[in-house]
């Protein structure tokens, strides 16, 4: 099969629902490889308590896998993708929320980071929409880039709007 038509598939099949006519994607959120740093601490504090307490150390390999599979399946779940109407957002482990909001309804976008997160160069997205619903994807690689993409979509929307007043 040719590559490119695995990469437009995958591509596709992220979407929640099909494009409008017209509605293009902007940027799609680029999960980090940091998110896998606790996993890799907690192997790497097994391996020290191992030489001490090699049962302790083969319990702390365990509970390290078990945080790397969640990790995993969890980089797989997290979404981001930002349309010129819409954005979409997928989140949760146990119950994965998939949010679609138009920028009608957005307030504002903000990058939160965490001291771990500045180091690695990851952010987390925190979008606020109209009344008290907000959403965010943790983990970015490219979380500025996705709002200053959404900060401009609402610059040019409020343009509009003062012109049309």
């Amino acid at each position: 099969m040719d590559p490119k038509k695995v990469v437009a598939a995958r591509s596709s099949s992220d979407l929640p629902t099909s494009l409008r006519e017209g509605e293009t994607v902007l940027a799609r959120g680029v999960i980090s490889s940091a998110i896998f740093w606790k996993a890799g601490a907690v192997l790497l504090f097994a391996l020290l308590i191992g030489l001490l307490a090699p049962p302790l150390g083969y319990f702390l390999c365990l509970v390290s896998l078990l945080m790397f599979i969640y990790t995993m399946i969890l980089r797989s779940i997290l979404m981001l993708i930002v349309t010129n109407q819409r954005i979409f957002f997928r989140s949760g482990i146990i119950k994965i929320d998939t949010v679609q909001v138009r920028l009608e309804r957005v307030e504002s976008v903000e990058i939160q980071r965490t001291l771990v997160g500045h180091m690695l160069n990851y952010g987390t997205v925190v979008l606020t929409g109209v009344g008290s619903r907000f959403s965010f994807i943790p983990f970015l690689a490219n979380a500025a880039h996705i709002r200053n993409v959404i900060d401009d979509l609402l610059y040019k929307r409020d343009q509009a709007k003062e012109k049309s007043e």
